[in-house]
C-alpha cells in the first residue's frame, strides 16, 4: 500500500514540475514578446527580432522536454514518452495561442485555453499508457471523467470572476484548469497500482 502512495506522489510531483516548468517557459515567451518587439500605442509596430524567435523555441523546447515529466514518472519509456512530449508539446502552443487570443475580444478564446489546459495533462497521462490492455479502458474512463469535471470547474470559476478587471481574478480559471496537471497523472498512477 505504501509503494501505491509513492507512485501516487511521484506522478502528482512529475506533473507540479511539469506545471512549473511550461509556466516559465510561458514567462519567459511573454516576456521576449515584450523586450524585442517595438511598440506603438496599439501594438508592435514592426516585427519581431530574430532573438525574439530564438527564445521562443528555446522555451518551447524546455516546455516539452518537462511535458515528458508525467510519461516517465507512470512509467513510459522510448516512443511514447516522445508522443507524449509531441501531443503535449501541441496541447502547450494551443494554450498559449488561446490565452493570447483571450486578452483581446475573442469570447471563445478562454473555454478554448482552459480546453487546452486540461488536455495536455489528460492526452499525457493516456498516451503514457496507453498499450496496457484491459487497464486502459478503466484508465481512460476515470481520467476522462476527472479532465471534464475540472474542465467545467475552470469555466464555472471563469463565470465567477467574469468582468473584473483584476489580474488575480484573470487567473482563477487557469489555476483550476492547471490543477489537472498533479491530479490526472496521480489518477493513472493509482488506478495502475491498483
Amino acid at each position: 500500500m505504501q509503494r501505491v502512495w509513492l507512485r501516487v506522489a511521484l506522478a502528482a510531483g512529475a506533473g507540479l514540475g511539469s506545471l512549473a516548468i511550461c509556466c516559465g517557459a510561458l514567462v519567459v515567451i511573454v516576456l521576449l514578446f515584450f523586450y524585442s518587439a517595438d511598440f506603438a500605442i496599439l501594438g508592435p509596430s514592426s516585427p519581431p527580432s530574430p532573438f525574439f524567435w530564438v527564445g521562443v523555441v528555446t522555451a518551447l523546447i524546455f516546455a516539452s522536454a518537462g511535458l515528458s515529466l508525467p510519461a516517465l514518472a507512470l512509467g513510459a519509456r522510448g516512443g511514447h514518452v516522445m508522443k507524449t512530449a509531441v501531443l503535449s508539446g501541441l496541447g502547450f502552443v494551443a494554450f498559449v495561442f488561446f490565452l493570447f487570443l483571450s486578452l483581446g475580444p475573442a469570447a471563445f478564446a478562454v473555454p478554448a485555453a482552459l480546453m487546452a489546459l486540461v488536455a495536455i495533462s489528460a492526452v499525457g497521462s493516456l498516451v503514457a499508457v496507453r498499450e496496457e490492455g484491459h487497464i486502459t479502458v478503466r484508465l481512460g474512463r476515470a481520467t476522462v471523467i476527472a479532465a471534464v469535471a475540472i474542465y467545467w470547474a475552470s469555466l464555472f470559476a471563469y463565470w465567477l470572476v467574469y468582468g473584473e478587471e483584476s489580474w488575480p481574478y484573470f487567473f482563477a480559471p487557469v489555476i483550476v484548469a492547471s490543477s489537472s496537471w498533479p491530479v490526472l497523472p496521480a489518477i493513472v498512477a493509482s488506478l495502475r497500482s491498483g
